[in-house]
């Protein structure tokens, strides 16, 4: 009998830049901008320049505790 595995969607680990404005909703300008600040974390692979999906998720984080007042990150 043949085994059946279910095939879940895996999230993406990172994204190229361009990947990160994609999903985000932002463009290169603010991307980069929060890269230079130190606001989002990134690595490079070659000549690529990556950004991990949790760098992402916590700028995007960081950003709805701004928004709500909390403490700024």
């Amino acid at each position: 009998m043949e085994r059946q595995t279910k095939h879940t969607p895996t999230e993406r680990l990172s994204y190229t830049v361009d990947e990160a404005c994609a999903v985000t909703g932002l463009n290169r300008n603010a991307i980069y901008r929060a890269i230079t600040l130190g606001q989002i974390s990134t690595f490079k692979v070659g000549r690529r320049r990556m950004v991990s999906t949790r760098a992402l998720r916590e700028f995007i984080e960081s950003k709805e505790r701004e928004a709500s007042g909390g403490a700024a990150a």
